[in-house]
């Protein structure tokens, strides 16, 4: 049996972000999930002369796909107001029927209500990876 198939969105911007939403990916895949973590698994070298249209079109549609594919999906939420393309992920996530995880240890208050909502009105909320992969063992187990 195929293992549950989980889209790991978060904001991408500095080295701490993506290493966080690595360190994520791995816990996941340590538990016996499959990950796709968009900017370590879309293809990172553009093919020779391809323009800035074509190079968002390859990754729009690339991470389209893993949505489409996925069975849940975890969501990095910290900072000051979640990132604008990680709202839309997980926006489009719940819309699917697809369950979103989301983790944040910020410590300046509650994400915004929308993102809140579509992470089962909070039910879906952790403050650590261990605590996220709790939540996802339990509610999107490994068969």
């Amino acid at each position: 049996m195929a293992k549950p198939y989980v889209y790991v969105a978060g904001p991408l911007f500095n080295t701490h972000e993506r290493g966080y939403i690595e360190q994520i990916a791995a816990a996941l895949e340590a538990a016996g999930y499959e990950c796709f973590v968009p900017h370590r698994d879309n293809l990172k070298t553009p093919p020779p002369g391809e323009t800035q249209d074509q190079r968002f079109m390859r990754v729009f549609h690339a991470d389209l796909g893993a949505m489409q594919r996925a069975d849940f999906a975890t969501a990095l939420l910290t900072g000051q107001d979640v990132d604008s393309g990680t709202a839309a992920e997980v926006g489009w996530l719940a819309a699917m029927g697809k369950p979103v995880y989301g983790i944040s240890d910020d410590r300046r208050g509650p994400v915004n209500i929308m993102i809140w909502g579509f992470c089962n009105e909070g039910w879906y909320m952790a403050r650590s990876i261990d605590e996220l992969i709790a939540l996802v063992k339990k509610h999107s187990p490994v068969e």
